[in-house]
């Protein structure tokens, strides 16, 4: 005589074995989300240093042993999400995070608008138009609109410009709150070289940054590149909060004081008119 399993056995089994599968999903849905999570950590900490980092402080970031975010890395280097520098062996971010960052920006509302109104006037003006934004390391070129003027001096997606030497970086010095620029003011100030800088010293420096706040714009005669200058604006939210800044680039005798005075009057009254 056979014995069978009754039903209500093999529906118990059944559920059983439903359960554990469900229970397994669940955990490896945990492994998962965990797992980004460690990683989200190590891609913040790349993201706020200003300098490339080494493995043994990634690997406290995330909470793991050097070797296990060696693994981790060495992943976010094959997709792009981060470049290992050949000389140093230390991490920064990759054209993949850069990419991602940008398209972030370019979905908040403020830099979609001024990315229309620098189109508009790269259009009107014909000038290369370039915006930046305020980034871990300083100034951060974000979006440029070429004009159809012969090429003197290109500018580079996610290129970090200087502080002190660039009109951009004047213009986030004099209206960005203090503790978001004073370190980077205070590493070009302590430089052995400022000879490219515009202001040397404190007492120069809040005289200048003071002429920018009063005229609502920086001017870069040739400073960075002979024959290139440079004239740039805060774009302003309603509240006053700096979205970024707007630069027009061309050659000296298209963007100047005098022959020029009145493309820079226009960007100015654009500049003033964002978002209002």
């Amino acid at each position: 005589m056979r014995l069978g399993t009754s039903p209500r056995v093999r529906r118990a089994r059944v559920s059983h074995c439903k359960m554990g599968k469900s229970l397994h999903a669940l955990n490896e849905g945990r492994i998962g989300v965990k797992a980004i999570e460690v990683a989200g950590r190590i891609l913040d900490l790349l993201a706020r240093s200003e300098q490339p980092v080494a493995l043994r402080e990634l690997a406290a970031a995330g909470h793991m042993s050097p070797g296990k975010a060696h693994r981790y890395l060495a992943s976010f280097v094959a997709s792009g999400l981060a470049r290992q520098d050949a000389a140093t062996r230390r991490y920064a971010l990759g054209p993949l995070a850069m990419r991602l960052g940008l398209a972030a920006l370019s979905s908040h509302q403020p830099l979609r608008d001024a990315i229309a109104l620098m189109r508009e006037l790269r259009n009107r003006l014909d000038e290369t138009m370039v915006l930046s934004v305020w980034g871990a390391q300083g100034p951060t070129v974000v979006h440029v609109e070429e004009s159809s003027q012969p090429v003197i001096m290109t500018m580079r997606i996610g290129a970090v410009l200087p502080m002190l030497a660039t009109a951009t970086g004047l213009v986030f010095a004099a209206f960005l709150p203090p503790h978001f620029t004073e370190p980077l003011i205070a590493e070009a100030l302590k430089a052995r070289d400022c000879s490219n800088l515009f202001a040397r010293n404190r007492a120069e420096l809040r005289r200048l940054l003071n002429a920018v706040r009063a005229q609502g714009y920086a001017y870069n005669h040739g400073h960075l590149m002979r024959g290139v200058s440079a004239a740039a604006f805060p774009l302003l939210e309603r509240s006053s909060k700096l979205v970024g800044v707007m630069a027009a680039m061309g050659r000296d005798d298209r963007i100047n004081l005098d022959s020029g005075a009145a493309t820079i009057a226009r960007l100015m009254e654009a500049a003033r008119n964002f978002n209002r």
